[in-house]
């Protein structure tokens, strides 16, 4: 078997996941013989380097030794397997058994950061909390505001005054999610935004999902239809990371809708090009062409947005 050494990047890892400065780290062996197999020393010193790697993490990082008072049950097995592992692992290497060493310390590793994810730093956490706080309210709004671009222009009047009281406990969950964050209370706030989030994506998915909307509010000039066409793409991308996050999205369906994002600011660029050179005809219609391509980012993180249809 072939013992490759540990990557950069998972030292760097675990230097900050234990507040260590990296250089005080044990480097870790990663010599081999000229023959590709791992010497009985190379191995010996890959043992002895990842024992005090993780000796280190277990009695100074400081995620580690928030762990116990904690209150996080799951953290805290965790850390016990990561504490028998490495036990584990001292008894195999006295035995000569280095790779069964290896094996045990490489997991108690893993361990350790699982379980220290687990118990994030309060400052780090609240600090998160906060922005994450400043991202729902604006994806929030930004729904708000296309849900009212969407009601007075869908023929559906009767659905539309249905779904008003939705709207006004999405305000009043505004509210008071604003005066829980003025508090400093930024998780509770964000509780209170997550259920709006969903009730305002609700709404939008029943006015939107049946029908497709014809734009034709008119307009005094047209650099005045381009101006709001490009606010409402602007509000449509708002929406894109805030549903990724929400809607769970998997890794390779967020790529696509990535994608979808990036191509959508490429047609802005040049529907702004085209307005700049008053050519307000198809300037408009590559900024409908440009918000197309976020409603299609909508519609692969999950939520129903029907494409938009420029008068004709």
């Amino acid at each position: 078997m072939k013992m490759k050494g540990e990557k950069p990047a998972l030292l760097l890892a675990l230097a900050l996941l234990s507040g260590i400065p990296a250089a005080s780290l044990p480097m870790l062996a990663t010599a081999e013989s000229a023959g590709g197999q791992p010497s009985a020393g190379s191995l010996q010193a890959t043992v002895d380097s990842k024992m005090r790697l993780v000796k280190l993490l277990l009695d100074r990082s400081p995620a580690v030794l928030r762990i116990p008072d904690s209150g996080n049950a799951q953290a805290k097995g965790l850390l016990a397997e990561a504490q028998a592992a490495y036990q584990r692992a001292g008894g195999e290497a006295q035995t000569g058994r280095q790779a069964a060493a290896i094996k045990l310390l490489d997991e108690a590793l893993r361990q350790i950061v699982a379980a220290s994810r687990l118990v994030p730093d309060p400052a780090q956490a609240a600090a998160q909390e906060r922005v994450r706080y400043v991202q729902l309210s604006e994806a929030i709004r930004a729904f708000q505001a296309l849900y009212r671009n969407a009601s007075r222009r869908s023929a559906n009047n009767a659905q539309a005054a249905a779904l008003a009281p939705d709207l006004e406990r999405i305000g009043t969950m505004l509210d008071k999610a604003a005066g829980l964050a003025s508090a400093g209370n930024h998780r509770e706030a964000n509780r209170q935004l997550d259920d709006a989030y969903k009730i305002v994506a609700s709404m939008l998915n029943k006015i939107l999902a049946s029908e497709t909307i014809v734009y034709d509010a008119k307009f005094a000039t047209p650099a005045d239809e381009f101006q709001h066409e490009l606010a409402r793409n602007r509000g449509y991308e708002e929406l894109v990371p805030i549903a990724l996050a929400q809607l769970h999205t998997p890794p390779e369906t967020a790529a696509l809708s990535e994608r979808y994002v990036q191509q959508s600011r490429q047609l802005r660029d040049v529907a702004r090009q085209q307005a700049a050179g008053n050519d307000y005809s198809n300037a408009l219609k590559t900024i409908l062409d440009a918000t197309g391509h976020l409603q299609r980012a909508l519609r692969v993180a999950g939520l129903v947005v029907p494409q938009a249809e420029a008068k004709q």
